[in-house]
């Protein structure tokens, strides 16, 4: 039998070279998704504004964790030399990606229209807040798609919707553009064609809610908010056991019964054995109709452990289960640090955690970091020099404000 390990492969997407031209979070988060699959990435940022993530007042942690494995040159692409320079990365380039407003590259005079004429083989990928309709041309973002979307709606209380505590409509949007883009780099292969990709952060969240959506439509009714007391999980999801429970140390376990073999498990874990075989309980369409009297009896037995013992019991009987994690908690996390699932981020002398893509590919070698979040146009001179420019010709460009290589990481000051 050959051992897949000892045959380690490149990373899938070596010598593809993405031109990645956004801000925040939904642009850079695809950039440093292609970058970890081992694209060659060049962060395009205007030299006196750059990527605004390098402002927020989070210490800059959303620029570092979104814009690891890049290049980064600073570039004015209004000026004409700036366009030349650009112009020449893609003539030599497969992806040009952008979460910039509506219309904005079109504006420049670098849309796809443009980029096709010169280069045939170029991908465009753009991540909107809508995809092309009545409200293409408007701008959006993460916490407007979840409320226009419905997800504020679920996840709230009654009349006080709430967004998720996560930037999931950026990043989800983004994940489907890679799927585009890749689906279109396969496609390329057979054609020698590129393609225009866009990506939505309002279809995303109407997408994600599609279950809630056709519900409704066969009853009538909207489904409750998931936050409303009267409603809670298990309601909404039908199961017979599908909510958090409190244990004796003050912690909390979520305990989730899907199916008959999860059933018989919570059942020898929580010792009840009457009930393990009980024709009342012998399917989830019982369970659920009987999910008052079932949570009751598991939330008095569940509480005579602690979280811990209560997790042993319920991994040992297969029945899933989870705490009720935080961020702070996730560092010390034993499966992600025992399987390695993490990235080493630094922060001037200091070392970090950030999570690795999450998925395996058996025979590539393993996700790593190349570049670490580097300074605004920290590669111009090196990206530049690789395009044919002299010495010289760089100085210039630099003197006149075309490009720049700085020392500076954050808090550069946008203009008034």
């Amino acid at each position: 039998m050959i051992n897949a390990s000892a045959h380690k492969q490149e990373l899938p997407l070596q010598g593809v070279r993405v031109l990645e031209l956004s801000h925040i979070v939904a642009g850079p988060s695809a950039g440093m998704m292609l970058g970890d699959l081992g694209a060659d990435v060049i962060k395009i940022e205007h030299p006196a504004i750059g990527d605004t993530a390098r402002s927020h007042d989070n210490a800059g942690g959303t620029f570092y964790t979104f814009n690891r494995n890049k290049k980064y040159l600073a570039l004015d692409l209004r000026q004409p030399k700036g366009k030349a320079i650009f112009e020449k990365l893609v003539a030599r380039s497969d992806v040009v990606l952008d979460n910039f407003a509506p219309g904005a590259l079109a504006r420049l005079g670098l849309d796809y229209a443009w980029g096709r004429s010169i280069n045939p083989r170029i991908i465009y990928c753009s991540v909107k807040g809508f995809l092309p309709g009545p409200y293409a041309d408007r701008p959006f973002l993460d916490e407007l798609a979840q409320m226009a979307g419905g997800l504020a709606y679920l996840t709230g209380l009654e009349n006080q919707p709430m967004r998720a505590g996560a930037s999931i409509t950026d990043i989800g949007a983004a994940t489907y553009g890679i799927i585009g883009i890749l689906a279109a780099l396969y496609r390329r292969e057979l054609t020698g064609e590129g393609d225009s990709i866009e990506a939505g952060l309002f279809d995303t969240i109407v997408f994600w809610i599609s279950q809630y959506i056709t519900t409704a439509q066969m009853t009538g009714v909207n489904p409750a908010p998931r936050g409303t007391h009267n409603s809670g999980m298990g309601k909404t999801m039908g199961w017979g056991v599908y909510q958090l429970f409190p244990t004796r140390d003050g912690k909390q376990v979520f305990i989730a019964v899907t199916g008959n073999r999860h059933w018989a498990g919570l059942c020898d874990a929580l010792g009840f054995d009457d009930w393990k075989c009980a024709p009342e309980f012998s399917n989830n369409r019982k369970r659920g109709a009987e999910k008052r009297r079932i949570a009751e009896r598991v939330k008095a037995a569940v509480q005579t452990y602690t979280y811990d013992e209560i997790a042993a019991r319920l991994y040992q009987a297969l029945v899933p289960y989870a705490p009720v994690g935080t961020p702070l908690d996730l560092v010390d996390e034993k499966h992600l640090n025992e399987a390695q699932r993490w990235l080493p981020l630094k922060i001037g002398d200091k070392d970090f955690k950030v999570p690795k893509l999450p998925l395996t590919m058996g025979r590539t070698r393993e996700f790593e970091v190349r570049e670490q979040p580097a300074c605004l146009g920290e590669h111009t001179d090196s990206i530049l020099e690789e395009l044919g420019y002299t010495r010289a010709e760089i100085e210039a460009l630099k003197s006149d404000n075309v490009v720049l290589r700085s020392n500076r990481m954050l808090n550069i000051d946008s203009p008034e």
